[in-house]
C-alpha cells in the first residue's frame, strides 16, 4: 500500500474512533483534565452550563458569607451549589476565582446603587440627591458586609484582588470629582474646592466609615443608618459648601474666569 494510502487510511480510522467516543449529555468530548474542560465550556458554553456556573457562584456567596473565606473549601461550595465536586472545576480553576466574581459583583451592586442619584445640572436639588445618594450607598454596603470584610482581608494576599479594589477605587475617585466638578459649575459648590483632592478624602471617609460600622466584629443593629447617613452628609456638605440654591457670588466669579 502506498504511504498516500496508509495516511488516508489512518485518517479514516481516528475520524471513526473520534465518531464513536463517549459524549457528555451536552454533547461534547470529554476532555482529561480541568482545564481542558473549562475551556472547551467556554468555548461551546449552553444555557445549562450557564445556569450550573450561576447556581456555583450563588452557592460560594452563601458558605463564603455564612462561614468565612478560609474556613470553606470547594466541597462545600459544590455541596451548596447541589453539583459533583468535580464540577467545579469545570468552570473554576480554585476557590479565589469565584470568591473574586463574588467580589466584582458585590462592588458593581454597591457601585450602582449611587450612580442613579447623581444629580445633573437642572436637575434634582443637590442637598437631597447627594443625601439619597448616600443612604442607598450605605445601606448596600450593609447588606454585603460580610463579603467587605473578607475582601480586605483577602487584598493583602491576593494581587488580582487588590488591583481590582484599587482600580474601582480610582474609578470612584474619578466620579465624585467630576461631580463635585459639576456642582461648581452650577454654582451650589464652592468653586474654591480642589475637586480630586476633596474627592479622594470623601469617598476614602464614607468607605471607611462603612467598613467599621458594619465589620461582623460589630453589633448590627445598633446602627441607626439614617443618622449614620446625616452625618456622613454633613461632613460632604460643610466641605464642599454645597447649597441648594445657586450662589450669585460664585457664578459671577465662574463668569469672570471664563
Amino acid at each position: 500500500m502506498c504511504r498516500r494510502n496508509v495516511m488516508a487510511a489512518r485518517r479514516a480510522k481516528a475520524a471513526a474512533v473520534e465518531d464513536e467516543a463517549p459524549r457528555t449529555r451536552g454533547g461534547w468530548t470529554p476532555v482529561g483534565t480541568a482545564a481542558g474542560r473549562r475551556e472547551v465550556h467556554n468555548s461551546r458554553g449552553t444555557a445549562r452550563g450557564e445556569r450550573t456556573r450561576r447556581q456555583i457562584i450563588d452557592a460560594a456567596r452563601v458558605v463564603f458569607e455564612r462561614d468565612g473565606y478560609l474556613s470553606v473549601g470547594v466541597g462545600d461550595i459544590a455541596r451548596e451549589a447541589g453539583v459533583a465536586h468535580g464540577s467545579f472545576y469545570t468552570y473554576f480553576p480554585s476557590k479565589i476565582d469565584v470568591f473574586r466574581i463574588v467580589c466584582d459583583e458585590v462592588a458593581g451592586a454597591v457601585d450602582g446603587s449611587v450612580r442613579g442619584d447623581i444629580p445633573q445640572p437642572g436637575g434634582l436639588d443637590p442637598v437631597e440627591a447627594l443625601r439619597a445618594s448616600n443612604i442607598r450607598y450605605i445601606d448596600a454596603y450593609r447588606k454585603n458586609a460580610r463579603i467587605y470584610a473578607m475582601l480586605y482581608q483577602l487584598g493583602h494576599i491576593d494581587e488580582e484582588l487588590n488591583r481590582t479594589a484599587a482600580a474601582r477605587r480610582e474609578a470612584n475617585f474619578a466620579r465624585v470629582a467630576e461631580q463635585i466638578r459639576r456642582w461648581q459649575a452650577r454654582g451650589v459648590a464652592d468653586p474654591e474646592v480642589e475637586p480630586e483632592s476633596t474627592a479622594v478624602i470623601l469617598v476614602l471617609a464614607i468607605a471607611n466609615l462603612c467598613n467599621w460600622m458594619f465589620d461582623p466584629i460589630h453589633e448590627e443593629a445598633s446602627v441607626d443608618i439614617p443618622q449614620f447617613a446625616d452625618t456622613v452628609n454633613d461632613v460632604w456638605i460643610k466641605a464642599l459648601d454645597l447649597r441648594r440654591r445657586p450662589s450669585r457670588k460664585w457664578l459671577a466669579a465662574i463668569s469672570v474666569q471664563e
